[in-house]
């Protein structure tokens, strides 16, 4: 939105957020959402529970109480995250619709910098994002933050960058063009993780760009722990096949390299108890991962005491381990399946 623009002019804008068990933070989420400094009429959140059995829904509609722009559907069950998505741009009337995270919130000026955005850009641009501030809550917590801005932490992702415009594969939590959405097709309930990269692959194979801005600004809460981080990560991992198999172009060189070295170091474990070559090239490839890893940590933002550098090492062990492990399991099921 042009900052000359008059509200009769600006587009109306849907807010879609979904959660399950969220009750720690989706007060906070709804809360930044409906306090947008956009105008108040053109801004209406809807938020879809996806069968949270704590006290997320209780939250949610004290909050519908005190603002009548925000809508609780909290009836249909058991429902993933996509398809809650969906839900919610079934009920969603504007122009823009935006995917925030209940895992964090926006912030405030997060819809009209995204609008700005859009507006800015060609009618070819489908959707605008932009780079998750990560916060930790605990130590591990803090540890997963720098694991994740970090190109050897992440590859080619956009969570690691410095740019603050450019055209990308993929944006997490975006504002979509409405109508490009319902030419090209909504969230696929299949994808069970990874649901972005789904959704923004087909948008770029239909012809469309996505543009990362690093002014639209939202946090992320990351997973408080070790063992939470390496579930997070094979989550993707297994979920990266099943949008690799539906579009094979996906595909890049980053997606692969974790689950060929698990697959390779594991092989040279096997071999090791009867191979001393096997043995050399573990502790070799083990310790130079150590080395790259040590490097990495030092020279990411953050305190340098060995604890926290360790910490960070260790995270970037689960986010490869896990990303490696979950997508040859994905690999496995599906060639068992056929």
């Amino acid at each position: 939105m042009n900052s000359a623009a008059s509200e009769a002019e600006a587009p109306r804008v849907d807010i879609i957020v979904s959660a399950l068990n969220e009750v720690q933070y989706i007060g906070r989420c709804l809360a930044a959402a409906l306090a947008q400094d956009y105008p108040r009429n053109l801004l209406r959140v809807t938020f879809v529970d996806g069968g949270s059995t704590d006290r997320t829904v209780e939250v949610a509609r004290k909050l519908a109480l005190e603002d009548s722009r925000l809508t609780v559907v909290a009836d249909r069950g058991r429902l993933n995250l996509p398809e809650a998505l969906n839900v919610g741009l079934s009920l969603a009337t504007g122009d823009i619709a935006i995917k925030v995270d209940a895992h964090g919130y926006p912030e405030l000026d997060y819809v009209r910098q995204a609008v700005n955005a859009l507006e800015q850009c060609r009618a070819d641009v489908a959707a605008v994002g932009g780079r998750p501030e990560q916060e930790g809550e605990t130590a591990w917590g803090r540890a997963v933050a720098r694991a994740r801005t970090s190109r050897f932490g992440t590859g080619g992702s956009e969570y690691a960058g410095k740019s603050r415009r450019e055209f990308v594969d993929t944006v997490q939590c975006a504002a979509y063009r409405r109508n490009i959405l319902d030419r090209v097709g909504h969230f696929d309930p299949n994808a069970m993780f990874g649901e972005d990269d789904e959704l923004n692959w087909r948008l770029r194979e239909a012809g469309y760009r996505l543009l990362l801005d690093t002014a639209i600004r939202f946090h992320y809460v990351t997973r408080p722990s070790l063992a939470a981080v390496y579930r997070q990560y094979h989550n993707y991992g297994h979920a990266k096949v099943g949008v690799a198999s539906a579009h094979p172009k996906f595909v890049r060189l980053w997606h692969l390299t974790p689950p060929a070295a698990v697959a390779i170091w594991s092989l040279l474990l096997a071999r090791a108890t009867r191979s001393r070559s096997a043995r050399r090239a573990a502790g070799v490839s083990a310790a130079a991962y150590v080395v790259a890893a040590g490097f990495a940590a030092a020279s990411s933002p953050g305190p340098k005491d060995p604890a926290s550098l360790a910490r960070v090492c260790a995270c970037f062990a689960a986010i490869h381990v896990g990303y490696g492990i979950g997508m040859l399991r994905g690999l496995a099921g599906r060639i068992v399946r056929h």
